[in-house]
Protein backbone atom coordinates (compact mmCIF):
# COMPACT_ATOMS: atom_id res chain seq x y z
CA UNK A 1 0.00 0.00 0.00
CA UNK A 2 1.46 3.35 -1.02
CA UNK A 3 0.91 6.35 1.23
CA UNK A 4 2.67 9.63 0.45
CA UNK A 5 2.39 13.30 1.20
CA UNK A 6 1.61 12.63 4.86
CA UNK A 7 1.68 15.62 7.20
CA UNK A 8 3.42 13.72 9.98
CA UNK A 9 6.17 12.39 7.78
CA UNK A 10 6.92 15.66 6.05
CA UNK A 11 7.04 17.36 9.43
CA UNK A 12 9.51 14.81 10.72
CA UNK A 13 11.71 15.45 7.71
CA UNK A 14 11.59 19.18 8.20
CA UNK A 15 12.68 18.70 11.78
CA UNK A 16 15.41 16.28 10.80
CA UNK A 17 16.90 18.70 8.32
CA UNK A 18 17.67 21.20 11.05
CA UNK A 19 21.15 20.95 12.54
CA UNK A 20 19.55 21.61 15.91
CA UNK A 21 22.35 21.59 18.50
CA UNK A 22 20.52 24.11 20.66
CA UNK A 23 17.18 22.28 20.67
CA UNK A 24 15.48 24.75 18.35
CA UNK A 25 12.17 23.63 16.92
CA UNK A 26 10.86 22.93 13.45
CA UNK A 27 7.14 23.47 13.13
CA UNK A 28 4.62 21.53 11.09
CA UNK A 29 4.26 24.36 8.59
CA UNK A 30 7.87 24.01 7.50
CA UNK A 31 10.04 26.65 9.16
CA UNK A 32 13.71 25.80 8.93
CA UNK A 33 15.65 24.05 6.20
CA UNK A 34 13.56 21.83 3.96
CA UNK A 35 14.74 18.24 3.62
CA UNK A 36 15.24 16.77 0.22
CA UNK A 37 12.98 13.91 -0.78
CA UNK A 38 9.61 12.69 0.39
CA UNK A 39 8.89 9.76 2.66
CA UNK A 40 6.84 7.13 0.91
CA UNK A 41 5.51 4.00 2.63
CA UNK A 42 5.19 1.52 -0.22
CA UNK A 43 3.94 -1.90 -1.14
CA UNK A 44 1.99 -4.27 1.06
CA UNK A 45 2.48 -8.00 0.42
CA UNK A 46 0.40 -11.05 1.33
CA UNK A 47 3.17 -13.05 2.99
CA UNK A 48 5.56 -12.73 5.92
CA UNK A 49 9.12 -11.50 6.32
CA UNK A 50 10.55 -13.91 3.74
CA UNK A 51 8.26 -12.68 0.95
CA UNK A 52 9.75 -10.16 -1.45
CA UNK A 53 8.25 -6.69 -1.50
CA UNK A 54 7.32 -5.61 -4.99
CA UNK A 55 10.16 -3.52 -6.39
CA UNK A 56 11.49 -2.22 -9.67
CA UNK A 57 14.36 -4.11 -11.34
CA UNK A 58 17.89 -2.96 -10.56
CA UNK A 59 20.20 -1.17 -13.02
CA UNK A 60 19.83 -2.10 -16.68
CA UNK A 61 22.07 -1.59 -19.70
CA UNK A 62 21.58 -0.35 -23.22
CA UNK A 63 19.12 2.34 -24.27
CA UNK A 64 15.35 2.52 -24.20
CA UNK A 65 13.11 3.00 -27.25
CA UNK A 66 13.59 6.77 -27.12
CA UNK A 67 17.34 6.40 -27.46
CA UNK A 68 17.96 7.87 -23.95
CA UNK A 69 20.28 6.08 -21.47
CA UNK A 70 18.30 4.09 -18.87
CA UNK A 71 17.82 5.40 -15.34
CA UNK A 72 19.59 3.21 -12.79
CA UNK A 73 17.46 1.98 -9.90
CA UNK A 74 18.01 -0.17 -6.79
CA UNK A 75 21.78 0.35 -6.76
CA UNK A 76 23.09 -0.56 -3.27
CA UNK A 77 24.73 2.47 -1.74
CA UNK A 78 28.51 2.51 -1.98
CA UNK A 79 31.00 3.47 0.70
CA UNK A 80 28.34 3.81 3.41
CA UNK A 81 26.72 1.59 6.03
CA UNK A 82 24.09 1.88 8.74
CA UNK A 83 25.67 2.18 12.17
CA UNK A 84 22.64 2.71 14.40
CA UNK A 85 18.86 3.02 14.30
CA UNK A 86 16.82 4.76 16.99
CA UNK A 87 13.05 4.87 17.49
CA UNK A 88 11.74 8.10 18.98
CA UNK A 89 8.12 8.70 19.96
CA UNK A 90 9.16 10.97 22.82
CA UNK A 91 12.64 9.77 23.75
CA UNK A 92 15.38 8.17 21.65
CA UNK A 93 15.57 4.37 22.01
CA UNK A 94 18.14 2.25 20.11
CA UNK A 95 16.68 -0.59 18.04
CA UNK A 96 19.88 -1.54 16.17
CA UNK A 97 23.57 -0.89 16.91
CA UNK A 98 26.43 -1.79 14.52
CA UNK A 99 24.23 -4.08 12.48
CA UNK A 100 22.96 -5.97 15.52
CA UNK A 101 19.46 -5.82 16.96
CA UNK A 102 19.39 -3.89 20.23
CA UNK A 103 17.89 -6.29 22.75
CA UNK A 104 16.64 -5.58 26.26
CA UNK A 105 20.16 -5.31 27.70
CA UNK A 106 20.73 -2.01 25.89
CA UNK A 107 17.18 -0.69 25.73
CA UNK A 108 16.86 2.49 27.79
CA UNK A 109 13.05 2.72 27.65
CA UNK A 110 9.90 1.20 26.18
CA UNK A 111 8.39 1.75 22.73
CA UNK A 112 4.57 2.08 22.93
CA UNK A 113 2.29 0.74 20.26
CA UNK A 114 -0.10 2.81 18.13
CA UNK A 115 1.97 5.98 18.40
CA UNK A 116 3.60 8.03 15.64
CA UNK A 117 7.34 7.39 15.77
CA UNK A 118 10.43 8.91 14.16
CA UNK A 119 13.21 6.45 13.27
CA UNK A 120 16.64 8.03 13.09
CA UNK A 121 19.13 6.20 10.85
CA UNK A 122 22.82 6.84 11.60
CA UNK A 123 25.43 6.09 8.94
CA UNK A 124 29.20 5.62 8.67
CA UNK A 125 31.00 6.55 5.45
CA UNK A 126 34.30 5.57 3.85
CA UNK A 127 36.36 8.58 4.90
CA UNK A 128 39.02 8.04 2.27
CA UNK A 129 36.73 7.98 -0.73
CA UNK A 130 33.35 9.36 0.30
CA UNK A 131 31.57 11.73 -2.08
CA UNK A 132 28.88 13.87 -0.49
CA UNK A 133 25.53 13.09 -2.08
CA UNK A 134 21.93 12.17 -1.47
CA UNK A 135 21.29 8.63 -0.17
CA UNK A 136 17.99 6.77 -0.03
CA UNK A 137 17.04 4.78 3.09
CA UNK A 138 14.38 2.11 2.85
CA UNK A 139 12.86 0.80 6.05
CA UNK A 140 10.66 -2.27 5.65
CA UNK A 141 8.21 -3.26 8.39
CA UNK A 142 6.97 -6.85 8.60
CA UNK A 143 3.75 -7.63 10.44
CA UNK A 144 2.16 -10.70 12.04
CA UNK A 145 -0.58 -10.83 9.41
CA UNK A 146 1.99 -11.37 6.66
CA UNK A 147 1.88 -7.87 5.23
CA UNK A 148 4.78 -5.48 4.83
CA UNK A 149 5.12 -1.73 4.51
CA UNK A 150 8.18 0.07 3.17
CA UNK A 151 9.03 3.65 4.13
CA UNK A 152 11.48 5.55 1.91
CA UNK A 153 13.36 8.73 2.79
CA UNK A 154 16.36 10.52 1.31
CA UNK A 155 19.02 12.61 2.98
CA UNK A 156 22.13 14.49 1.88
CA UNK A 157 25.08 12.78 3.60
CA UNK A 158 28.35 14.68 3.99
CA UNK A 159 30.08 12.59 6.67
CA UNK A 160 29.54 10.12 9.49
CA UNK A 161 26.36 10.72 11.44
CA UNK A 162 26.60 12.76 14.59
CA UNK A 163 24.34 12.54 17.62
CA UNK A 164 24.20 16.33 17.79
CA UNK A 165 23.37 16.89 14.11
CA UNK A 166 20.10 15.68 12.68
CA UNK A 167 21.25 16.86 9.27
CA UNK A 168 23.82 14.05 9.27
CA UNK A 169 21.14 11.36 9.69
CA UNK A 170 18.17 10.15 7.71
CA UNK A 171 14.93 10.32 9.67
CA UNK A 172 11.95 8.16 8.73
CA UNK A 173 8.52 8.89 10.16
CA UNK A 174 6.34 5.83 10.82
CA UNK A 175 2.62 6.22 11.36
CA UNK A 176 0.90 5.06 14.56
CA UNK A 177 -1.08 2.41 12.64
CA UNK A 178 2.18 0.70 11.68
CA UNK A 179 3.61 0.66 15.21
CA UNK A 180 2.28 -2.77 16.07
CA UNK A 181 3.50 -5.33 18.62
CA UNK A 182 5.79 -7.98 17.09
CA UNK A 183 6.52 -5.79 14.07
CA UNK A 184 9.94 -6.54 12.57
CA UNK A 185 12.14 -4.25 10.50
CA UNK A 186 15.26 -3.84 8.45
CA UNK A 187 16.91 -0.82 6.86
CA UNK A 188 18.74 -0.70 3.54
CA UNK A 189 20.61 2.14 1.83
CA UNK A 190 20.46 2.79 -1.92
CA UNK A 191 21.95 5.23 -4.37
CA UNK A 192 19.71 7.92 -5.76
CA UNK A 193 19.56 7.80 -9.61
CA UNK A 194 21.99 10.30 -11.04
CA UNK A 195 24.12 10.41 -7.89
CA UNK A 196 27.92 10.78 -7.98
CA UNK A 197 28.88 7.30 -6.79
CA UNK A 198 30.55 5.64 -9.78
CA UNK A 199 34.08 6.23 -8.44
CA UNK A 200 33.36 4.14 -5.31
CA UNK A 201 33.67 0.33 -5.25
CA UNK A 202 30.40 -1.52 -5.70
CA UNK A 203 28.67 -2.72 -2.53
CA UNK A 204 28.69 -6.48 -2.17
CA UNK A 205 25.17 -6.45 -0.74
CA UNK A 206 22.64 -3.84 0.34
CA UNK A 207 24.11 -2.35 3.52
CA UNK A 208 21.46 -2.91 6.20
CA UNK A 209 21.17 -2.35 9.93
CA UNK A 210 19.64 -5.81 10.13
CA UNK A 211 20.51 -8.16 7.27
CA UNK A 212 17.52 -10.24 8.34
CA UNK A 213 14.35 -8.70 9.76
CA UNK A 214 14.21 -8.52 13.55
CA UNK A 215 11.89 -7.07 16.13
CA UNK A 216 11.50 -3.35 16.77
CA UNK A 217 10.49 -4.24 20.31
CA UNK A 218 7.10 -2.51 20.43
CA UNK A 219 5.25 -3.11 23.69
CA UNK A 220 1.88 -4.87 23.53
CA UNK A 221 0.33 -3.30 26.64
CA UNK A 222 -2.52 -0.83 26.39
CA UNK A 223 -1.23 2.56 27.56
CA UNK A 224 -3.66 5.32 28.51
CA UNK A 225 -3.97 8.19 30.96
CA UNK A 226 -7.41 9.17 32.28
CA UNK A 227 -7.90 12.75 33.45
CA UNK A 228 -10.73 14.70 35.03
CA UNK A 229 -9.96 18.40 34.56
CA UNK A 230 -11.74 20.56 37.12
CA UNK A 231 -11.92 24.23 36.03
CA UNK A 232 -12.12 26.83 38.80
CA UNK A 233 -14.33 29.90 38.69
CA UNK A 234 -12.45 32.28 40.99
CA UNK A 235 -13.82 35.40 42.63
CA UNK A 236 -11.78 36.74 45.52
CA UNK A 237 -10.04 39.99 46.45
CA UNK A 238 -10.81 41.75 43.19
CA UNK A 239 -9.68 38.85 40.97
CA UNK A 240 -12.49 37.40 38.90
CA UNK A 241 -11.50 34.66 36.46
CA UNK A 242 -12.88 31.50 34.91
CA UNK A 243 -10.41 28.96 33.58
CA UNK A 244 -11.01 28.47 29.86
CA UNK A 245 -11.56 24.79 29.04
CA UNK A 246 -12.22 25.35 25.36
CA UNK A 247 -10.56 22.90 22.99
CA UNK A 248 -8.29 25.65 21.68
CA UNK A 249 -7.06 26.66 25.15
CA UNK A 250 -6.60 23.10 26.40
CA UNK A 251 -4.78 21.82 23.31
CA UNK A 252 -1.28 22.60 24.59
CA UNK A 253 -2.04 21.11 27.99
CA UNK A 254 -3.24 17.84 26.51
CA UNK A 255 -0.52 17.70 23.86
CA UNK A 256 2.26 18.21 26.40
CA UNK A 257 0.83 15.46 28.60
CA UNK A 258 0.47 13.10 25.65
CA UNK A 259 3.92 13.78 24.21
CA UNK A 260 5.82 13.20 27.45
CA UNK A 261 4.09 10.00 28.50
CA UNK A 262 4.47 6.63 26.78
CA UNK A 263 0.79 6.34 25.89
CA UNK A 264 -1.38 5.65 22.87
CA UNK A 265 -4.44 7.38 24.23
CA UNK A 266 -5.34 10.19 26.62
CA UNK A 267 -8.89 10.31 27.95
CA UNK A 268 -9.92 13.76 29.18
CA UNK A 269 -13.21 14.71 30.80
CA UNK A 270 -14.14 18.23 31.86
CA UNK A 271 -15.93 18.79 35.13
CA UNK A 272 -18.52 21.46 35.75
CA UNK A 273 -17.02 24.69 37.04
CA UNK A 274 -16.26 24.82 40.76
CA UNK A 275 -16.80 28.22 42.34
CA UNK A 276 -14.12 29.45 44.75
CA UNK A 277 -15.06 32.77 46.34
CA UNK A 278 -13.89 32.22 49.91
CA UNK A 279 -10.24 31.20 49.50
CA UNK A 280 -7.21 33.35 48.73
CA UNK A 281 -5.48 31.35 46.00
CA UNK A 282 -2.46 33.59 46.33
CA UNK A 283 -2.00 32.50 49.95
CA UNK A 284 -2.93 29.67 52.31
CA UNK A 285 -6.22 29.14 50.49
CA UNK A 286 -4.18 27.48 47.76
CA UNK A 287 -3.61 24.43 49.96
CA UNK A 288 -7.22 24.38 51.10
CA UNK A 289 -8.22 24.16 47.44
CA UNK A 290 -6.32 20.90 47.14
CA UNK A 291 -8.23 19.54 50.14
CA UNK A 292 -11.46 20.45 48.36
CA UNK A 293 -10.34 18.77 45.15
CA UNK A 294 -9.55 15.58 47.09
CA UNK A 295 -12.97 15.73 48.74
CA UNK A 296 -14.60 16.31 45.36
CA UNK A 297 -12.93 13.20 44.02
CA UNK A 298 -14.00 11.17 47.05
CA UNK A 299 -17.61 12.36 46.74
CA UNK A 300 -17.81 11.41 43.05
CA UNK A 301 -16.22 7.98 43.48
CA UNK A 302 -14.54 7.71 40.05
CA UNK A 303 -12.51 4.71 38.91
CA UNK A 304 -9.24 4.46 40.84
CA UNK A 305 -7.13 5.13 37.73
CA UNK A 306 -8.66 8.58 37.10
CA UNK A 307 -6.54 11.63 37.97
CA UNK A 308 -8.33 14.76 39.18
CA UNK A 309 -6.65 18.06 38.36
CA UNK A 310 -7.91 21.50 39.37
CA UNK A 311 -6.92 24.39 37.07
CA UNK A 312 -7.27 28.02 38.12
CA UNK A 313 -6.19 31.54 37.25
CA UNK A 314 -5.53 33.75 40.30
CA UNK A 315 -4.65 36.73 38.07
CA UNK A 316 -1.04 35.57 37.88
CA UNK A 317 -0.37 36.22 41.56
CA UNK A 318 2.69 34.61 43.13
CA UNK A 319 1.73 31.89 45.59
CA UNK A 320 4.32 32.01 48.34
CA UNK A 321 6.90 34.49 49.57
CA UNK A 322 10.32 35.85 48.68
CA UNK A 323 11.76 32.31 48.66
CA UNK A 324 9.85 31.46 45.50
CA UNK A 325 6.44 31.11 43.89
CA UNK A 326 4.53 27.84 44.15
CA UNK A 327 2.71 26.93 40.94
CA UNK A 328 1.07 23.62 41.79
CA UNK A 329 0.82 20.91 44.43
CA UNK A 330 -0.12 17.24 44.69
CA UNK A 331 -1.38 15.64 47.88
CA UNK A 332 1.39 13.07 48.02
CA UNK A 333 3.17 10.59 45.81
CA UNK A 334 0.92 7.53 45.59
CA UNK A 335 1.92 4.02 44.64
CA UNK A 336 0.33 1.82 42.00
CA UNK A 337 -2.41 0.37 44.23
CA UNK A 338 -6.14 0.75 43.65
CA UNK A 339 -6.29 1.43 47.37
CA UNK A 340 -4.47 4.76 46.89
CA UNK A 341 -7.01 6.08 44.37
CA UNK A 342 -7.91 9.09 46.52
CA UNK A 343 -4.34 10.38 46.36
CA UNK A 344 -4.46 10.92 42.60
CA UNK A 345 -5.33 14.59 42.94
CA UNK A 346 -3.43 17.81 42.18
CA UNK A 347 -3.99 21.50 41.39
CA UNK A 348 -2.10 24.11 39.41
CA UNK A 349 -2.14 27.78 38.46
CA UNK A 350 -2.37 28.93 34.86
CA UNK A 351 -0.23 32.07 35.02
CA UNK A 352 2.66 33.57 36.92
CA UNK A 353 2.49 37.22 35.98
CA UNK A 354 1.97 37.16 32.21
CA UNK A 355 3.69 33.80 31.67
CA UNK A 356 1.51 30.74 31.12
CA UNK A 357 3.33 28.33 33.40
CA UNK A 358 0.32 26.07 33.81
CA UNK A 359 1.16 23.77 30.89
CA UNK A 360 4.46 22.54 32.34
CA UNK A 361 2.95 22.55 35.85
CA UNK A 362 0.14 20.29 34.62
CA UNK A 363 2.60 17.63 33.41
CA UNK A 364 4.74 18.01 36.55
CA UNK A 365 1.94 17.68 39.11
CA UNK A 366 0.27 14.74 37.39
CA UNK A 367 3.78 13.26 37.36
CA UNK A 368 3.69 13.34 41.16
CA UNK A 369 0.32 11.56 41.03
CA UNK A 370 2.04 8.93 38.87
CA UNK A 371 4.51 8.28 41.68
CA UNK A 372 7.33 10.53 40.50
CA UNK A 373 9.50 12.61 42.83
CA UNK A 374 11.31 15.87 42.16
CA UNK A 375 14.56 15.84 40.18
CA UNK A 376 17.49 17.97 41.32
CA UNK A 377 18.76 20.74 39.07
CA UNK A 378 21.07 23.68 39.87
CA UNK A 379 19.80 26.85 41.56
CA UNK A 380 16.39 25.35 42.32
CA UNK A 381 14.96 24.50 45.72
CA UNK A 382 12.99 21.31 45.10
CA UNK A 383 12.14 19.19 48.13
CA UNK A 384 12.39 15.40 48.17
CA UNK A 385 14.51 14.90 45.07
CA UNK A 386 15.06 11.41 43.69
CA UNK A 387 18.71 10.37 44.25
CA UNK A 388 18.49 7.62 41.63
CA UNK A 389 18.13 10.04 38.71
CA UNK A 390 21.07 9.09 36.44
CA UNK A 391 21.92 12.32 34.59
CA UNK A 392 23.89 15.32 35.78
CA UNK A 393 22.04 18.43 36.95
CA UNK A 394 18.65 17.07 35.94
CA UNK A 395 19.27 17.23 32.19
CA UNK A 396 17.50 14.77 29.91
CA UNK A 397 20.69 13.85 27.97
CA UNK A 398 19.08 12.20 24.91
CA UNK A 399 17.12 13.83 22.10
CA UNK A 400 13.39 14.19 22.57
CA UNK A 401 10.79 14.40 19.82
CA UNK A 402 7.26 15.77 20.12
CA UNK A 403 4.86 13.59 18.16
CA UNK A 404 2.22 16.34 18.08
CA UNK A 405 4.20 19.56 17.77
CA UNK A 406 7.05 18.02 15.70
CA UNK A 407 9.70 19.77 17.77
CA UNK A 408 13.10 18.42 18.76
CA UNK A 409 14.46 18.79 22.30
CA UNK A 410 18.20 18.77 22.90
CA UNK A 411 19.10 16.76 25.98
CA UNK A 412 22.01 19.08 26.74
CA UNK A 413 19.72 22.08 27.12
CA UNK A 414 16.50 20.51 28.44
CA UNK A 415 15.72 19.34 31.96
CA UNK A 416 13.50 16.54 33.16
CA UNK A 417 9.92 17.76 33.68
CA UNK A 418 10.03 16.72 37.34
CA UNK A 419 12.77 19.32 37.98
CA UNK A 420 12.36 23.05 38.64
CA UNK A 421 14.60 24.12 35.73
CA UNK A 422 13.57 25.16 32.22
CA UNK A 423 13.08 24.29 29.43
CA UNK A 424 11.69 20.87 30.28
CA UNK A 425 11.15 17.57 28.52
CA UNK A 426 10.95 13.93 29.57
CA UNK A 427 14.14 11.93 30.09
CA UNK A 428 14.31 8.32 28.97
CA UNK A 429 14.66 7.37 32.67
CA UNK A 430 11.44 9.17 33.58
CA UNK A 431 9.68 7.74 30.53
CA UNK A 432 10.64 4.21 31.54
CA UNK A 433 9.48 4.58 35.14
CA UNK A 434 6.21 6.29 34.26
CA UNK A 435 5.51 3.77 31.50
CA UNK A 436 5.30 1.01 34.09
CA UNK A 437 2.86 2.99 36.24
CA UNK A 438 0.69 3.68 33.20
CA UNK A 439 0.84 0.01 32.22
CA UNK A 440 -0.44 -1.02 35.65
CA UNK A 441 -3.28 1.49 35.88
CA UNK A 442 -4.34 0.89 32.26
CA UNK A 443 -4.66 -2.84 32.93
CA UNK A 444 -7.44 -2.42 35.49
CA UNK A 445 -10.80 -3.57 34.19
CA UNK A 446 -14.05 -2.00 35.38
CA UNK A 447 -15.24 -5.11 37.20
CA UNK A 448 -11.82 -5.59 38.79
CA UNK A 449 -11.88 -2.05 40.17
CA UNK A 450 -15.40 -2.38 41.51
CA UNK A 451 -14.67 -5.72 43.18
CA UNK A 452 -11.40 -4.51 44.71
CA UNK A 453 -12.98 -1.45 46.35
CA UNK A 454 -16.21 -3.09 47.46
CA UNK A 455 -16.74 -2.48 51.18
CA UNK A 456 -13.29 -0.97 51.78
CA UNK A 457 -13.27 2.52 53.27
CA UNK A 458 -10.80 4.95 54.73
CA UNK A 459 -10.65 7.85 57.09
CA UNK A 460 -8.61 10.21 54.98
CA UNK A 461 -7.57 13.80 55.31
CA UNK A 462 -4.68 16.13 55.85
CA UNK A 463 -2.61 17.55 58.68
CA UNK A 464 -0.82 20.90 58.70
CA UNK A 465 2.43 20.05 60.46
CA UNK A 466 3.03 23.69 61.39
CA UNK A 467 -0.33 24.49 62.97
CA UNK A 468 -1.85 21.08 63.79
CA UNK A 469 -4.95 21.86 61.70
CA UNK A 470 -6.71 18.77 60.35
CA UNK A 471 -9.35 18.19 57.66
CA UNK A 472 -11.11 14.79 57.51
CA UNK A 473 -13.43 12.92 55.17
CA UNK A 474 -14.18 9.36 54.09
CA UNK A 475 -13.05 7.72 50.89
CA UNK A 476 -12.85 4.29 49.32
CA UNK A 477 -9.56 2.43 49.46
CA UNK A 478 -7.18 0.76 51.83
CA UNK A 479 -3.67 0.96 53.31
CA UNK A 480 -1.23 -1.83 52.54
CA UNK A 481 0.86 -2.82 55.58
CA UNK A 482 4.12 -2.02 53.80
CA UNK A 483 2.89 1.56 53.30
CA UNK A 484 2.12 2.18 56.97
CA UNK A 485 4.14 5.01 58.52
CA UNK A 486 6.07 4.24 61.72
CA UNK A 487 5.00 5.95 64.94
CA UNK A 488 1.60 6.98 63.58
CA UNK A 489 -1.66 5.91 65.19
CA UNK A 490 -5.35 6.70 64.79
CA UNK A 491 -7.73 6.04 67.70
CA UNK A 492 -11.50 6.04 67.32
CA UNK A 493 -13.53 6.72 70.48
CA UNK A 494 -17.10 5.38 70.73
CA UNK A 495 -20.07 6.71 72.72
CA UNK A 496 -19.87 3.79 75.16
CA UNK A 497 -16.28 4.74 76.04
CA UNK A 498 -14.81 1.85 74.03
CA UNK A 499 -12.03 2.47 71.56
CA UNK A 500 -10.65 1.16 68.30
CA UNK A 501 -6.98 1.78 67.50
CA UNK A 502 -5.04 1.20 64.31
CA UNK A 503 -1.37 1.51 63.48
CA UNK A 504 -2.17 0.97 59.82
CA UNK A 505 -1.76 4.67 59.08
CA UNK A 506 -0.19 6.07 55.94
CA UNK A 507 1.29 9.58 56.16
CA UNK A 508 2.34 11.05 52.82
CA UNK A 509 3.80 14.59 52.68
CA UNK A 510 2.40 16.90 50.04
CA UNK A 511 4.82 17.87 47.30
CA UNK A 512 4.79 21.49 48.53
CA UNK A 513 3.98 23.18 51.82
CA UNK A 514 3.61 21.87 55.39
CA UNK A 515 0.68 19.52 54.77
CA UNK A 516 0.65 15.72 55.06
CA UNK A 517 -2.04 13.36 53.78
CA UNK A 518 -3.30 10.84 56.35
CA UNK A 519 -5.09 7.59 55.54
CA UNK A 520 -6.36 4.89 57.91
CA UNK A 521 -9.02 2.15 57.62
CA UNK A 522 -12.41 2.89 59.14
CA UNK A 523 -13.58 0.63 61.97
CA UNK A 524 -16.78 -1.36 61.88
CA UNK A 525 -19.67 0.75 63.22
CA UNK A 526 -17.96 3.98 62.32
CA UNK A 527 -21.35 5.63 62.76
CA UNK A 528 -21.00 5.27 66.55
CA UNK A 529 -17.63 7.05 66.70
CA UNK A 530 -17.64 10.28 68.72
CA UNK A 531 -14.03 11.46 68.43
CA UNK A 532 -10.91 10.74 66.40
CA UNK A 533 -7.37 11.10 67.76
CA UNK A 534 -4.33 11.23 65.51
CA UNK A 535 -0.90 10.63 67.04
CA UNK A 536 2.25 11.45 65.05
CA UNK A 537 5.82 11.94 66.25
CA UNK A 538 5.18 15.71 66.30
CA UNK A 539 1.44 16.13 66.92
CA UNK A 540 -1.54 14.77 68.75
CA UNK A 541 -4.83 16.10 67.41
CA UNK A 542 -8.43 15.37 68.41
CA UNK A 543 -11.38 15.92 66.11
CA UNK A 544 -15.10 15.36 66.79
CA UNK A 545 -16.57 12.79 64.42
CA UNK A 546 -19.19 15.41 63.50
CA UNK A 547 -16.47 17.33 61.63
CA UNK A 548 -15.70 14.41 59.32
CA UNK A 549 -17.35 14.69 55.91
CA UNK A 550 -18.90 11.31 55.14
CA UNK A 551 -19.29 10.70 51.41
CA UNK A 552 -20.18 7.00 51.53
CA UNK A 553 -23.24 6.01 53.57
CA UNK A 554 -22.34 2.32 53.49
CA UNK A 555 -18.99 3.18 55.12
CA UNK A 556 -20.77 2.78 58.45
CA UNK A 557 -20.84 -0.96 58.01
CA UNK A 558 -17.55 -1.42 56.24
CA UNK A 559 -16.04 -4.83 57.04
CA UNK A 560 -12.42 -4.83 58.17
Amino acid sequence: MTRSGLVLLSSVFLAAACDSDDGSAMDAEGSGTEASGTSEPTSESESGPSTDTETTDSATSGVDETGEPPVEQDVPARGISVSRVEANSGVAIPVAIDGVWADGSVRNAQIPKNRNTAFRVYVDVDDGAWVQREIEARMTLYFDDGTTTEYIERGDIASDSSTSSFQSNIVIGVLAEDMRPNAQFNVELYEVPGGDYQSLPEASEPPAAMPEPNFIGIESSYQAVRLMVVPIQYDFGGCQTEFDISEENMADYIDHMFQQNGIEEIEVEYHDYVLVDDLDLGGNGFFQLLNRMAQLRASENPDPNVYYYGLFDNCGECIGDSSGCTLGVANGIPGDSMGEAGARVAIGAQFLGQSEVGIETFVHEVGHNQGRRHIFCPNANAAGTDPSYPYQDGRTEGWGFGVRDFQLRNGNTHYDYMSYCNPTWVSDWQWKETFERIRTLSSWGTSDMEDALEGRYLLTGSLNTETGETVWWTDRGWVDPEDASPNHRVRFDFADASQHETLLVQADPWTEGPWVSIRAPLPTDFEEVTEIQLDTPSFTTRTPKSQVKVFHSDAFVAPQ
